[in-house]
């Protein structure tokens, strides 16, 4: 009997006990969302699998090109670990963000041909812009949606198309009241999609999904209602937010493509979003502390529109990383002009 119990005994294998403390630099840590953690594993490869395993595969992905060093020497898959090891996982010095650096530029051209293409359109008319900016809200808000399905939350296009043609037709008609009534009906069209769709009942989907729709109606009914101000400003307001918007995203895509990180991208794109309000305040004759302070708004909504498409397109706010989509370069402008108006009327 004894030796049975022996040979069952023998027969448990007991699972590895030895810890590695893990210190995550760049984007890695905020995938993670910790700069260091303490993960079980018998060799280095082991700890790198149980890495993955946890933080999924836009962590796997960045893996790729970081060197894995072991208690400050490089590191290789198959060396031991031990209790009280300390491994560092360091992407490359540009942070890791090599589609950034490789898009960074045509970004850049496709920021500035849409701005070109808006100017025009408020030159020739508010028919003309409005249906030009509801075409690009309708675009960023498809390639969202499509992106999305890459993270931990599906968000469906449908519904937030038809927030943005009730926000254009509510601001239409009832003007700067309009704004109000737009957002009560995007919250309820999301709500209502749920009872049509019902993968889109998640709390996480439900939560996502009237954020996009409420970001993409706002810039919707800002570039409406900021075209047909009255006091004859509007197609100033118009040209004005668009340079500001524009300059900033340009500036923070630009300063992050480079390898000389001179500045900071996001404290680039705000002190040049801040100056261009200001030249604008000064070259259409408009408050000029007004303005400064739009432009300041405005360059937190870049950097925070950029977080939430972040947060959309992976499910994480990776703001080092530049996420899947073909319109990323919008996530940040989006969320500017969906602030421009309501700010423009309280400061203003």
């Amino acid at each position: 009997m004894i030796p049975e119990m022996a040979r069952g005994r023998r027969e448990i294998r007991v699972a590895s006990q030895t810890m590695a403390r893990v210190r995550l630099f760049a984007n890695l840590r905020e995938i993670a969302g910790a700069s260091q953690v303490d993960i079980a594993g018998d060799t280095v490869g082991d700890v790198v699998s149980a890495l993955v395993a946890r933080y999924g595969r836009e962590f796997e992905r960045r893996l790729d090109t970081a060197r894995i060093w072991k208690n400050g020497s490089e590191g290789a898959h198959d060396d031991p670990v031990t209790d009280g090891d300390e491994l560092a996982l360091i992407p490359p010095v540009s942070g890791g963000a090599e589609r950034g650096i490789a898009g960074g530029g045509l970004e850049s051209l496709l920021l500035a041909g849409l701005t070109l293409l808006l100017l025009g359109a408020n030159v020739l008319g508010i028919a003309f812009l409005v249906a030009l900016w509801v075409g690009v809200a309708a675009l960023w808000v498809i390639d969202l949606a499509s992106a999305s399905s890459e993270g931990d939350f599906k968000i469906d296009y449908q519904p937030l198309l038809a927030a943005i043609v009730v926000s254009v037709a509510t601001s239409n008609t009832f003007g700067l009241s309009g704004l109000g009534i737009g957002v009560a009906l995007t919250v309820v069209i999301v709500m209502g999609w749920t009872i049509v769709s019902p993968a889109a009942r998640d709390l996480t989907t439900i939560a996502a999904s009237a954020l996009c729709a409420l970001i993409a109606s706002l810039s919707v009914s800002s570039i409406l209602l900021a075209r047909a101000s009255v006091s004859g400003a509007g197609e100033g307001n118009i040209a004005g937010l668009l340079i500001v918007a524009i300059l900033g995203a340009i500036a923070g895509r630009l300063a992050q493509r480079s390898r000389a990180r001179i500045a900071d991208p996001y404290m680039m794109a705000s002190v040049v979003m801040v100056l261009a309000a200001l030249a604008v305040a000064y070259l259409a004759d408009f408050s000029r502390l007004g303005w400064f302070f739009i432009g300041l708004v405005m360059a937190g909504a870049v950097i925070a529109g950029r977080g939430i498409g972040s947060a959309f397109r992976t499910g994480r706010i990776q703001l080092t990383v530049r996420p899947d989509g073909l319109l990323t370069a919008l996530d940040g402008p989006m969320l500017a002009v969906a602030v421009f108006v309501p700010v423009m009327w309280l400061i203003l």
